[in-house]
């Protein structure tokens, strides 16, 4: 055969596989938006009533902070080992499937629960079992693309989308039908989504040693590299350390406010706020999540990351402080914003400054912080509020406060 017909044939050959790559590559983006968006239906209807439920059953306050403490542990502990497994297997959606699956499993436990103890172990098994979905979630999607602020914008506005009409179902169901439906059909829809994220298509990675990580490179399918030890030491450092330090210090200051806030709305504005309020929030943050996304990849994502910590002082002092529910739907329309600041700008910044061989891994650790402030900082919110929640919303300026000056110092 003449060598320009072959080259021919090798130009065909490789534009085919281009575009199959690219089918597949638009395939596993429609199966994960579509499967997180029903499983963030589910999260928004169970989670704004779970604080609400443990008081139907006669929990304190320090107990409805445990509720979170307990969750919150067990996943700083596991999330990151899932992120090591994650990595360390290629396998991407066998872990998200497999955490939405048993968040589902106990929610669906949850709804015939009769004490506050049991609700309390099974959201402690849930922290356990459902870690093994975030680390792999948030590489998947920074896998989907180079554009990681747009990637992450992107399903930052689906799942917030799939978390508003969660939270709006949520609230209706509990008017008519009450919270322990809510739990069932909420654990329903979760294994509708490991249904849909099953279709989702992965390269195969092969065989991988139990005994040391093997790593595959981006764009070097084959090519592979061994890393003897983890990589958490190395992520600590530095910059990065000071990043995942503002993390944890702004977790610590929403843990404080989101452990306790369903009771603070039910008992100040009526049980419908509830979901209501969470809805107003979810709705800011779906609505603005993808254009966010994109300017966090034409600025960096560092000054927004830093508005993101102001946006969390100012909501939490409103939230402190306003008495009319119209207007608090307002400060939820804030609220939103900066939640979708603070998830598009982290992972972004992860993103940009970890290798994929240990994305998994830095996302992991990113998702180990989030927890670790949601451990330390729901113990708090749950005895200030015992006393007042307005002394509780107030005291998150103190650790937003140093947040706030420590990601001053961060490289962009």
């Amino acid at each position: 055969m003449p060598k320009r017909e072959k080259m021919l044939i090798q130009g065909k050959r490789e534009r085919t596989l281009k575009l199959k790559k690219l089918r597949v590559r638009r395939g596993n983006v429609f199966f994960l938006a579509l499967g997180m968006f029903i499983a963030n239906i589910a999260f928004g209807m169970a989670f704004p009533y779970l604080g609400v439920y443990m008081r139907y059953l006669g929990a304190s306050m320090v107990m409805v902070g445990l509720l979170s403490v307990a969750f919150n542990v067990t996943s700083t502990v596991f999330q990151y080992p899932f992120g090591w497994l994650s990595d360390s297997s290629g396998n991407r959606k066998g872990f998200i499937a497999f955490g939405i699956a048993s968040i589902g499993f106990f929610y669906l436990i949850i709804a015939f629960t009769t004490l506050p103890a049991q609700v309390l172990l099974l959201r402690t098994l849930q922290g356990v079992f459902g870690s093994a979905m975030t680390p792999a979630h948030s590489a998947l999607i920074s896998e989907l693309s180079t554009r990681a602020g747009s990637i992450f914008g992107l399903f930052n506005s689906v799942e917030n989308a799939g978390y508003m009409v969660g939270n709006f179902l949520g609230s209706a169901i509990v008017g008519y039908l009450g919270m322990r439906h809510l739990f069932v059909l909420s654990g329903g829809l979760l294994f509708l989504s490991v249904f849909i994220v099953s279709m989702i298509r992965e390269r195969p990675t092969g065989r991988r040693s139990p005994l040391r990580m093997i790593l595959v490179q981006e764009g070097r399918e084959g090519w592979r590299v061994t890393a003897g030890s983890s990589a958490f030491r190395k992520l600590l450092r530095g910059n990065l350390g000071f990043f995942y330090l503002t993390v944890l210090l702004v977790m610590v200051a929403s843990g404080q406010f989101y452990s306790v806030s369903s009771v603070y709305f039910e008992r100040t504005f009526g049980g419908w706020s509830v979901g209501a309020i969470f809805g107003v929030e979810s709705f800011a943050a779906a609505l603005t999540g993808y254009y966010l996304g994109r300017l966090i990849d034409s600025y960096g994502p560092r000054r927004f990351y830093i508005v993101s910590i102001a946006g969390y002082m100012a909501a939490f002092l409103l939230y402190a402080l306003v008495r009319n529910v119209w207007l608090v739907f307002g400060v939820a329309f804030l609220s939103g914003l900066k939640w979708v600041l603070t998830i598009n700008s982290t992972s972004a910044y992860i993103a940009r400054k970890v290798g994929v061989s240990e994305r998994a891994q830095g996302m992991g650790l990113l998702n180990t912080m989030m927890s670790l402030g949601w451990v330390i900082g729901p113990l708090l919110g749950g005895y200030l509020s015992g006393i007042s929640f307005e002394l509780n919303f107030m005291s998150t300026l103190v650790p937003l406060g140093l947040a706030l000056m420590l990601a001053l110092r961060l490289q962009e």
